[in-house]
Order: C-alpha cells, then sequence, then structure tokens
C-alpha cells in the first residue's frame, strides 16, 4: 500500500453509475478501483490476485470482469486492467503536485500553504469512481507512466512493499527445496526500490511460473530459488519481462484476424510471456485457439 489514506468517493454517483449490477459485481468493481487508486495506475489483470481482494474465486471474477469491461467501467490490454478515469484523475494529481514543488522551489508561496496544499493532494483528488469516464477506447496507459508522472519520491524501507512482494511470492511457481525467501525478499525491495517496478517483478515471475508449467517443472528442483531469480544474472527476472514494454509499433492485423484480438504482436507477447487473457479463448498452443492458423505455425504452434 502507498501512503495515500484516503480519496474522495461520491456516493450518489456510485450508486447512479452501478445501477442494474449485482452485489457481486458492484462489490468487486468497487475493490478493484481502490486498488488502481492504491497503485495510482493500472493493476496487473491477475486473476487470482485481484479474485484474492475480493475475496470470490478466479472463476467468479472472471465472470465480473468481463462484465465490467462490457459495460466500459474497466478496460484491459490482458497484461494490465484499469480504469481510463482513474488514470485521468491520477495523472492531474502528480501534475499538481509537480507544480506545487515548481513553485514551492521559486519562493512563491508560504511554506505553510505548502504543506497544506501537499497534504491536500496526497490525502485524496477528487474523482467520481470512474462512473463519468470515458468509454474503455480512451486507452491504457502502461503503470510506468504514471509513476514518471508522480514526482513524489516513495520512503524507501529495508523490505519494501509488503503486499507487492506477496504478490510475487504468490505469483512465483513452488519448487521441491528452499526458496530462499528472506534473501528475496531482500533482493525484491533493492529492485523496487532502484531498478524495477514491482509490477514488473510480479509479471515476470508469472511469465516464469507460466514456463515451468509448459515443461512440466512445477514442484521440481529445476525451478529456481527466488533468491536466484531475483539476483539478476542470466536467465533470471529480466528475460521474463514483457516484449510490449519495447519501443515498437505493433504490425497491422491481416484480414482474418478477429476482431475482438488485440494486435497480432501483442498476443504473442501475452502467450509467450505466459499473461495469455482467459477472454481470448484457448491459447496458441491448445485446440481451439481462434488465431488463424497460418500465423499460429509462424510462431511454432500448430
Amino acid at each position: 500500500m502507498n501512503e495515500r489514506p484516503w480519496y474522495k468517493r461520491y456516493p450518489s454517483d456510485f450508486l447512479h453509475g452501478t445501477a442494474g449490477m449485482s452485489l457481486e459485481v458492484k462489490g468487486a468493481y468497487s475493490v478493484v478501483l481502490d486498488l488502481i487508486y492504491d497503485r495510482r495506475g493500472p493493476i496487473p489483470d491477475d486473476a487470482r490476485w485481484i479474485s484474492g481482494h475480493c475475496g470470490c474465486s478466479v472463476r467468479l471474477w472472471n465472470r465480473i470482469r468481463a462484465a465490467l469491461i462490457q459495460a466500459g467501467k474497466l478496460a484491459s490490454d490482458g497484461a494490465f486492467i484499469t480504469n481510463p478515469r482513474a488514470e485521468r484523475e491520477v495523472a492531474a494529481a502528480a501534475e499538481t503536485v509537480r507544480k506545487l514543488a515548481e513553485n514551492g522551489a521559486k519562493g512563491g508561496n508560504k511554506s505553510a500553504e505548502i504543506r497544506r496544499n501537499f497534504a491536500i493532494i496526497h490525502g485524496g483528488f477528487s474523482e467520481n469512481n470512474g462512473l463519468a469516464e470515458a468509454p474503455a477506447s480512451a486507452g491504457l496507459k502502461h503503470a510506468r507512466a504514471f509513476q514518471k508522472l508522480d514526482t513524489r519520491k516513495p520512503p524507501k524501507s529495508p523490505v519494501g512493499d509488503e503486499s507487492d512482494f506477496l504478490a510475487f511470492k504468490e505469483a512465483y511457481p513452488t519448487r521441491d527445496g528452499s526458496q530462499g525467501w528472506a534473501k528475496a525478499k531482500e533482493r525484491f525491495a533493492q529492485l523496487a526500490n532502484k531498478r524495477a517496478a514491482p509490477v514488473d517483478l510480479i509479471c515476470a515471475a508469472r511469465a516464469y511460473r507460466a514456463e515451468m508449467e509448459r515443461k512440466g517443472n512445477v514442484g521440481t528442483a529445476f525451478v529456481k530459488q527466488a533468491a536466484t531469480f531475483l539476483s539478476g544474472m542470466s536467465g533470471t527476472w529480466q528475460d521474463y519481462l514483457p516484449s510490449s514494454q519495447q519501443e515498437s509499433k505493433p504490425a497491422s492485423p491481416p484480414e482474418n484476424w478477429p476482431t475482438n484480438l488485440p494486435a497480432p504482436d501483442r498476443v504473442r507477447a501475452a502467450w509467450k510471456t505466459g499473461r495469455w487473457a482467459d477472454v481470448w479463448g484457448p491459447p496458441p498452443d491448445q485446440s481451439g485457439c481462434r488465431v488463424p492458423a497460418a500465423i499460429l505455425q509462424t510462431w511454432g504452434a500448430a
């Protein structure tokens, strides 16, 4: 959790914006909004992680997720899930903080006013729970975009963010033998404070778990210790970062490409990194995949 203890919430807007939804959908939507604002940006589109916060099964969350996306309340690119209105509010709050810091450096404000305004911004910002947000087509921004906009420096801790590390621990594959969790926790904090976003470490762990599952190595000594995985050596977390982080323009989809699937390069990257979205149907290495056969062959999946 971050240092922001609350944000403004409008009960009337929420009730009107979720009218007609079931109690379970309303509750899950509220929890996901809290997670997005707490993380100050998109959260991992990890069904196990989100369903754990919602206190429901993965199957139930997937059904709720589909309903919220269809209603335009949430948007997902298969890797991250967010609320378009929340993106704008987080970015606006970060920009306000930046301007306040600049004004303070110029000596334009009294120190008491700066502290008061800073507390207001950090305490929360005006938002209506995303109920008047633009449609999902407004687009997603990578979580790192919010980290760049937010100029505040979070306090460094010798153990890092406990909730982030627990999410990493849950995503990491089990092995036969010690995981070295104490050392892994220390390295996770070091990486999160200096070199990598926690969400990238979590996604790398998920991608590694998916690879171990495909090879049938989960629960065996062939799985690296978590501490080794976070060491930065060859074959560790850096090799499992999603290719979507690279600066490259997605190729135009062919004529026979399914209209409700992302661009081919994004779909292939999600499959290779173990982040295939359930709503896309069976993955390329399973029967029933909706990716055209000709493209599957170029991917090495018949």
